[in-house]
Order: structure tokens, then C-alpha cells, then sequence
């Protein structure tokens, strides 16, 4: 919904229903008041979403007065130049790396696949510099979920294990568990019960009804010793990962006697060498703890829209992330075609990102071959890379510049609208000209 008045040479308009694509909640219910172009203040939105906000409108204005949004080799280039080009080095790759796709909205990356899979590359989102243990582990042994809504309306108990959403997902307490400190009372009068496991006291574990604090690298034992006692069974034991025994024993009663309960992990659990095998302890006590009453897992997701990268590949090519069409069918293989492995074996000879959030996490020895191969990058924002790509191309930010979807961490599509215009072309513009002029079948 829009609302605009004049007011002598200020031009004021009010955008409601704005949905934030910062972090895996995606937001919805924000209000932007922009005043000249420039977002003066915004309604519902968390501090990051609002320093967020202001610094595309910074963008918006410095595109706005160069045309020089696109680059070749560092240099200022046309954006016809830089498609020449373009095309060029995507028909004469071999093996070619598509990465990304967590910045751009469903159908950019749908045609991200379709382009790879044109040129017999590998795919990969930055999903896979996340939750893949968490992937691995949800096709292992399955998953108990549910909507973000139901847990709103239903829980009573809330888990957050290895995960610190006041500073991670500031809005996700008060708007998807209802246990934060300003979340309004349920119509009997209650909250929900709040219960953080984490190796530190974090901010949401001061907010909490109940901490557990575990010693580092003890997830795994403290969710079998759960398990155990979810089942029935007796620990012998005083103390299983830095947790006294009694205090197990009131947490496992606590989890069973409640009427529904949720639990949203963090990458405290599902980082390390052996993070699927902790995910994998979470789903399961879930599934123990159906014997007593209901309860769901639920991932907290990072920036931007990993989920919808994952769905799109999903009912595309059968699989998430990691994914190489370099025989002409979809192979899966985490750890072999992953974006980070093509890289350090210099196994691919060229790379288009689709976005540029994904590169922070690369190990420096991925960075290292970005910086000795073709490079062809589409970012809606001046991010700083750690090399020069041959051909950068600015483009439209989603939910800022050009509507679009996105998924919100439970899998949920959300619809984007845009409340700046810009100059800039959408990566689907820029995806849809190098598939159109490629040469190469």
C-alpha cells in the first residue's frame, strides 16, 4: 500500500507492507516513510533492517548520477561491451561454476540454473558455506516441521539451541515464538516458555526462562543424553557435557509435558567437522519426544534468500545445493561440487556470481582462483571483493528496486515489492542476454 502527499518542494510516501530480505525471517509488515528519495524512517523494522534500508537508497542516488554501473577489469565499461564479453567467456569455459543465487529472487534464479545448465557447469548457493550439515542430515532421517504461524499461535515451550536471534534475528522472538520482551501476552494471559542451550550466555540467554550452558563441542552428548531420558531410560552418569544430571532430567520433563513445542537451531550446532551428526541428534529427539506430545526443528537461516535458492534448485534439479550438470543430468555431491572444493581443486575455469554475498565465507584458497580466472559478477550493492572480476555488473535489489519472491526460513514464499526506482537492469535482464547471445549448445 503507497500513500504519497506534497508538502511545498518535499515529496513524502509512505510504502506499508514491506517485507526485509536481511535475514531468514523476512519481515512483511514494515512501513518506509521516503521522503526525496531517502528513507527517513521506518515503522516495525529492527535497527539492522533500518541501516540497511538507508544504505541502498545512498546506492540508489550514486547510480543515479553515473552511468558507469558496469565494469571490465576494473575499468568503466558500457553494459553492451560488458555482455560481449560476457558471452564470450561463457561460450569458451569448459567447466564453468555458477555460485550465489541467495541475493536475487525466484526467477533469477531459476534462469542462473537454466544457464548452467546450457553450459554443462556446476551450481552452488551459499547455502552450501552454511546449513549443508543440516541438509545432510534433514535427507538422513527426515524432519518434524511446521510454519513460522503455527509456532506463533501454537507453541508454549520454545528451544533456541546454538543460536542467538536477538542479535542474529532480532524480530524472530517477538514475531514468530511470542517470548520476547515485547511480545504481547497470548489470549490465556501466557508466554511462551523460553529456553536457550549455548556454550556462552548470550543476549537471548539473559532473556531466557531457562539456560543451559554446555561446554564447547558437547551438542552431541548432551542431545543422546536427552534422547535417553526422553525414552525412558536411566543416565548413570553425574554430569554429560558440563550439564549436571538433574538438570537434564527437568529439561527432558520440562520438553515432554508441554502441549507444542519448537525448537529453532543455530550454526552454533550445525558447524564443525561433524555438524550433521548433531543436527541429525536434534531431529531425532523431536521425533523421541512424539511419543509425548508435538514438537517441530526448525533451521535459523542467514542472509538474504538461501531458502528460495535451495526450493528453486529443488524442483528444478532434485537437489539443493552442490549440484554439477556437466553430463548433462543433475549429480549431487556436497564436498566434491560445492563451490568451495571446484574452486581449491581449480577444477572450473570460469565463475559467474550471482550475488556477491556468498564470497566472505570462501576460504582463501577459493578466493585465490577467483583471482586467476574469468570472473562475471551481478551485485545490487558496492560490495568490496577480495579480487578484481573481469566483468561487474551492478543490478536491482529485490524488495528495494523491483518486486520479486523470496522464501522466508520455514520454506514460506513471500511476495517483494519495490518502493525505489533505479536505472539499473535485474540480474533476470542480465541472465536472459548471456543465455540469449551464447553461442555454445
Amino acid at each position: 500500500m503507497l500513500r504519497t502527499r506534497q508538502d511545498g518542494m518535499n515529496s513524502q510516501q509512505v510504502f506499508t507492507d514491506v517485507a526485509c530480505t536481511l535475514c531468514g525471517c523476512v519481515c512483511d509488515d514494515l512501513s518506509l516513510t521516503v521522503v526525496n528519495n531517502r528513507v527517513e524512517s521506518t515503522k516495525h523494522a529492527c535497527d539492522k533492517a533500518s541501516t540497511w534500508f538507508q544504505k541502498f537508497e545512498s546506492i540508489l542516488n550514486r547510480d543515479r548520477q553515473s552511468k558507469d554501473f558496469c565494469t571490465v577489469r576494473g575499468e568503466a565499461s558500457s553494459l553492451e561491451t560488458a555482455l560481449k564479453l560476457g558471452r564470450t567467456l561463457l561460450s569458451d569455459a569448459c567447466h564453468p561454476l555458477v555460485y550465489g543465487l541467495s541475493s536475487s529472487s525466484t526467477k533469477g534464479q531459476g534462469l542462473a540454473i537454466q544457464l548452467a545448465d546450457r553450459l554443462g557447469g556446476v551450481i552452488d548457493s551459499s547455502a552450501s558455506t552454511g546449513h549443508a550439515p543440516s541438509v545432510l542430515a534433514f535427507q538422513r532421517v527426515g524432519e518434524s516441521t511446521s510454519s513460522l504461524g503455527e509456532v506463533k499461535s501454537r507453541a508454549d515451550v520454545v528451544v533456541y539451541w546454538g543460536s542467538n536471534p536477538v542479535e542474529s534475528h532480532p524480530r524472530h522472538l517477538d514475531r514468530y515464538t511470542r517470548c520476547g520482551t515485547d511480545t504481547p501476552n497470548r489470549t490465556d494471559g501466557t508466554k511462551a516458555f523460553l529456553i536457550v542451550v549455548d556454550v556462552v550466555e548470550t543476549e537471548t540467554a539473559r532473556q531466557a526462562d531457562l539456560f543451559v550452558k554446555i561446554d564447547p563441542g558437547s551438542d552431541f552428548e548432551v542431545l543422546w543424553a536427552l534422547r535417553g531420558l526422553v525414552q525412558g531410560l536411566t543416565l548413570s552418569d553425574e554430569n554429560y557435557g558440563g550439564v549436571r544430571r538433574e538438570e537434564l532430567v527437568s529439561l527432558a520433563e520440562k520438553m515432554a509435558s508441554c502441549h507444542y513445542g519448537a525448537l529453532f537451531f543455530g550454526q552454533g550446532l550445525s558447524q564443525g567437522s561433524l555438524a550433521h551428526l548433531n543436527v541429525e541428534a536434534v531431529l531425532q529427539l523431536a521425533t523421541d519426544l512424539h511419543r509425548h506430545t508435538r514438537w517441530v526443528v526448525r533451521r535459523m537461516r542467514r542472509f538474504g534468500d538461501v531458502a528460495g535458492a535451495d526450493n528453486v534448485l529443488c524442483w528444478q534439479t532434485g537437489y539443493p545445493f552442490s549440484v554439477s550438470l556437466s553430463r548433462g543430468f543433475p549429480r549431487y555431491q556436497p564436498g566434491e561440487f560445492s563451490a568451495c572444493d571446484v574452486l581449491e581443486n581449480r577444477e572450473v575455469d570460469l565463475c559467474l556470481m550471482v550475488g556477491a554475498e556468498g564470497v566472505q565465507q570462501l576460504t582463501q584458497e577459493a578466493v585465490e582462483t577467483l583471482s586467476e580466472i574469468p570472473t562475471i559478477v551481478l551485485t545490487h550493492q558496492s560490495t568490496e571483493l577480495p579480487f578484481t572480476p573481469t566483468i561487474e555488473i551492478a543490478v536491482q535489489m529485490y524488495g528495494v528496486h523491483s518486486p520479486g519472491t523470496a522464501y522466508r526460513m520455514d520454506d514460506t514464499p513471500i511476495p517483494l515489492r519495490s518502493f525505489f526506482e533505479s536505472d539499473l537492469p535485474t540480474d533476470v535482464e542480465i541472465l536472459n542476454e548471456l543465455l540469449t547471445g551464447l553461442t555454445r549448445e
